[in-house]
């Protein structure tokens, strides 16, 4: 007949630990020792918290880092993007019987607006995909295509809210498609 081959260990309470008595934590690491609150620290402590260095990938793996990256260079983007379709569109209006200058001024009248208005875009979208990318990321703990699949479907869903139920789909299915091609071709 089976019968269990362990045996109940003797407890084990934190009092007894070494160290206790002096009023250090054994279960804590040296660096977080250090750090008491409302007391003075020696110069060797003072040293020994000066030497650690930060890791800047802690701060960029955040979901909202990451959202907060997004949504700036999707507004430089779009600002570059602006400027350069607004150069593309044919000039409306334009007098031949002007200097070239007031001509020029004349065809340009819209482009600080049309800057403003592709980055207030690009930005909305960086900044929704990222983070719903990053909270996918996350939840499954992979990284890989169908991700930015799930995020480019919530994106255009969010972003074709407008549009009522059919505008959602559509932007759904067209982000989320588009980003599934992009991500194969970037090779991830």
């Amino acid at each position: 007949m089976w019968q269990p081959s362990w045996r109940p260990s003797l407890p084990v309470r934190c009092q007894d630990a070494p160290g206790i008595a002096s009023g250090n934590n054994p279960y804590m690491t040296e660096k977080y020792r250090l750090l008491m609150y409302g007391q003075q620290l020696t110069p060797d402590e003072l040293n020994f918290l000066q030497n650690q260095s930060l890791d800047p990938t802690r701060l960029t793996d955040s979901c909202t880092a990451r959202a907060a990256f997004g949504f700036v260079g999707g507004g430089l983007m779009g600002f570059v993007m602006g400027g350069f379709l607004h150069t593309m569109q044919p000039p409306t209006d334009i007098d031949t019987s002007q200097s070239t200058l007031q001509q020029i001024k004349h065809s340009y009248k819209g482009f600080g607006q049309a800057c403003v208005r592709m980055a207030r875009n690009f930005s909305k979208f960086g900044f929704v995909y990222a983070g719903v990318e990053c909270f996918f990321e996350r939840e499954r703990a992979v990284r890989d295509v169908p991700n930015a699949m799930y995020a480019g479907c919530v994106t255009g869903g969010i972003l074709g809210f407008q549009g009522g139920p059919s505008g959602m789909a559509m932007g759904c299915a067209g982000i989320a498609a588009f980003s599934a091609v992009i991500e194969l071709v970037m090779g991830h």
